[in-house]
């Protein structure tokens, strides 16, 4: 082995550890068991400090609020144009089934006039003040990600908006086409039945229909947000571990929040009228700071894996 071998080492351990703020690198590049766990979470972190997750997330949230009215109006639609308005009442029913009920129920109401109102069809403004303000948090969920892999935006502004838009028009498109999923669920199952008499038609719900096609769309959106928004391409072993880590975090934060609003929280004696939307902006805070952390989590997985694929290469040199 070179007598040069150490110093390498020293300067490679020095370029690896640059930029990594836990104040143990060691525990994250070479550790094992419990404390690899607790550094890569502690990493994540103090990342999310650092590229100011917390400020994108407020971003997020704000647009959103502003673009969910519009993307309904929009939504409930284009989902009436490409089929009827059954259509469009099922997936009133759906939207607000999937979100949790303490947080939905204060804006049930506003939500379902909003979506039953008649509009001028699909080309209507709320196309434009969906895309307006949808694109402004798709944005900020892009600036994010960026952040949290560690890459430079290099594309264009007509790339960047024109991505943007697609995310939003495919969204839409996505949530029309589970308007006629939960339309077609019933003539699915009179259609087993005939095939196979045993089969009882009633069991296919609308509730059986939602979930799956809830988790389905909700699984898409990240790995469409961690593959088309980043400036880089991320390798699918790359992005995985942070969309389940984002998945299971969201799971266990909507309940935490559902049990929250219903046992605790008392938003009217603050908000009074503005309860429901304030509720609304504290989720959709946390759930986007939940989605830029797992890209963190992600790029801090990546580093450890990068060190040992280095000491593999190194040992088989020796």
């Amino acid at each position: 082995m070179s007598t040069n071998a150490p110093q390498q080492k020293m300067g490679r351990d020095a370029v690896l550890t640059h930029g990594i703020l836990i104040d143990h690198p060691e525990d994250l590049l070479e550790g094992t068991g419990f404390s690899v766990i607790r550094a890569v979470f502690h990493e994540t972190f103090l990342r999310l400090w650092s590229d100011d997750a917390f400020g994108l997330a407020g971003n997020v949230a704000f647009r959103t609020i502003l673009a969910a009215f519009p993307f309904l109006i929009f939504t409930s639609s284009l989902t009436a144009f490409i089929g009827d308005r059954s259509m469009a009442d099922q997936l009133i029913e759906f939207l607000i089934a999937i979100l949790p009920q303490a947080l939905v129920e204060p804006i049930v109401s506003e939500v379902k006039q909003v979506m039953t109102v008649q509009r001028g069809g699909v080309l209507s403004v709320g196309i434009l003040l969906t895309i307006f303000f949808a694109v402004g948090g798709v944005d900020g969920v892009r600036v994010g990600l960026n952040r949290a892999y560690g890459i430079r935006e290099t594309r264009s502004t007509l790339l960047l908006y024109s991505v943007q838009i697609a995310v939003v028009v495919v969204g839409s498109l996505a949530f029309a086409m589970v308007g006629y999923l939960l339309v077609i669920a019933p003539q699915i199952g009179s259609l087993l039945h005939q095939l196979m008499p045993e089969f009882d038609p009633a069991s296919v719900t609308v509730g059986l229909v939602r979930y799956p096609a809830a988790a389905i769309i909700l699984i898409a959106a990240l790995f469409v947000a961690h593959l088309f928004l980043p400036a880089r391409r991320i390798r699918f072993r790359n992005i995985w571990p942070g969309v389940l880590f984002t998945l299971t975090i969201w799971i266990l934060f909507t309940a935490a929040f559902s049990f929250y609003l219903r046992s605790f929280a008392s938003y009217s004696s603050y908000y009074a009228g503005l309860a429901g939307i304030v509720a609304a902006l504290y989720f959709i805070y946390l759930a986007a700071l939940v989605l830029i952390a797992g890209g963190e989590f992600n790029r801090a997985l990546r580093i450890r894996r990068l060190v040992q694929l280095m000491n593999r290469e190194e040992m088989s040199k020796e």
